[in-house]
């Protein structure tokens, strides 16, 4: 059983019970619901502290933190995420056990930034201005903003936790850059519909925190326009624009492929207008969201969860990687991969990190496993490079963990 990593602390005042709690519900429900249960267990864990420890007026009990010694084993990374609202605002406009407790947590994210954040979401405009809550906030960035919060699409806080607590795992606060792969060729009759999409697809980019790289506004005057390409995909995260004539375009391909081989994130947003007569193996194996329409204009509630994903699929990365670290001489993996296993990926594997012959290959990967099919076409590309069938063995935590 490998130690967490990540530990997200909710607080909130009893008093702001009726706004926080569903806000809450709906972080808990996030985390750990589907798209995180891939991982090793305890990879990412939610608590909650808002009743009194000794009683009501009393401030919850402690948070466990890094290092502490105690019956409660705290995790790797530890982020304390306070719900600010008036009720919390009024207990902190004194002296008190309330105010103690914040500046406490404050004390010892300051002291240790690698460990330990602490962090804030304004439940209402008032909550830190001119409040109790002003010197321990104020000059804080918050998660997220009250318009986001009165937005019945959470989509927007939840991307941008995730944003953040990704950029603490890799202990940089250089934003996600979203490299956004698109086909510039255009059928007759589909050219209005994939600018507008690729416009739109920019602006939902613009209003969050996350960096953009856009081929025709970022390679400058005299720039190998080829490595810049290939620089920027084999790095932070890929959205991939599925277009009508995206599979049969050369640069994409190289763009999908660079940033596979690489371990970076990739989503596809599938926007086909007429259809796709080709597709391409190399586009495949990738997490997939449906650009949908609206009187002919495009969605932004399904490009908010396109990004949504990628920016997930960027945090369970940076999860997977803190694992393979703790792991390190407890399991016998040859190969953590950060996705599933596909010839291409398998392929240059073989090809970079050729395994010492008669020695088992073991590849770990996230849940969901592969299909016996897929485990049987990969077994094919690995007998091709010499290695025997019964010495593959690729496994997710879920099957790992069935044979312990």
């Amino acid at each position: 059983m490998l130690p967490p990593v990540l530990d997200i602390h909710l607080v909130w005042h009893p008093d702001d019970d009726l706004k926080a709690r569903p806000i809450a519900e709906a972080i808990i429900d996030h985390y750990q619901g589907d798209c995180f249960s891939g991982l090793l267990g305890g990879a990412v864990e939610v608590f909650v502290r808002s009743a009194g420890w000794h009683g009501p007026g009393s401030a919850p009990r402690p948070v466990p933190l890094p290092g502490d010694a105690g019956p409660v084993r705290s995790a790797a990374r530890v982020v304390v995420l306070a719900l600010l609202g008036p009720g919390l605002a009024a207990a902190t406009g004194r002296s008190g056990p309330w105010s103690d407790w914040l500046e406490q947590v404050r004390d010892v994210a300051e002291a240790r930034p690698a460990e330990v954040r602490l962090w804030g979401l304004a439940l209402c405009r008032s909550a830190v201005t001119s409040t109790g809550l002003q010197s321990l906030f104020a000059d804080r960035q918050l998660l997220a903003s009250p318009d986001v919060m009165n937005d019945a699409d959470d989509t927007m806080l939840m991307r941008d936790l995730s944003q953040s607590l990704t950029q603490f795992l890799r202990g940089s606060s250089q934003p996600i850059q979203v490299f956004i792969s698109h086909s510039k060729h255009m059928d007759p009759g589909t050219e209005q519909a994939i600018k507008a999409l690729v416009a739109t697809v920019r602006m939902e980019v613009l209003k969050t925190r996350l960096a953009e790289f856009f081929d025709s506004a970022a390679i400058q005057t005299g720039d190998d326009w080829a490595a810049v390409l290939k620089r920027n995909a084999a790095d932070g995260a890929m959205l991939c624009l599925r277009t009508d004539s995206y599979a049969g375009r050369e640069w994409c391909h190289r763009e999908v492929v660079t940033a596979k081989l690489n371990g970076v994130p990739v989503v596809a947003l599938d926007a086909l207008q007429r259809g796709d007569g080709r597709g391409s193996f190399l586009l495949d194996h990738i997490p997939r969201v449906p650009a949908r329409r609206k009187k002919k204009r495009w969605s932004k509630h399904s490009i908010r969860e396109a990004l949504l994903r990628l920016v997930d699929e960027c945090l369970k990365r940076a999860l997977w990687q803190h694992q393979e670290i703790l792991a390190r001489g407890l399991t016998p993996v040859s190969w953590w991969a950060p996705h599933a296993p596909e010839p291409l990926t398998l392929a240059d594997r073989l090809t970079t990190h050729r395994p010492v012959a008669g020695q088992p290959l073991v590849i770990l990967h996230p849940d969901p496993p592969l299909t016996p099919c897929e485990r049987q076409a990969l077994g094919t590309v690995a007998a091709l490079a010499g290695i025997p069938a019964d010495t593959l063995d690729i496994l997710t935590p879920r099957t790992l963990s069935a044979r312990s």
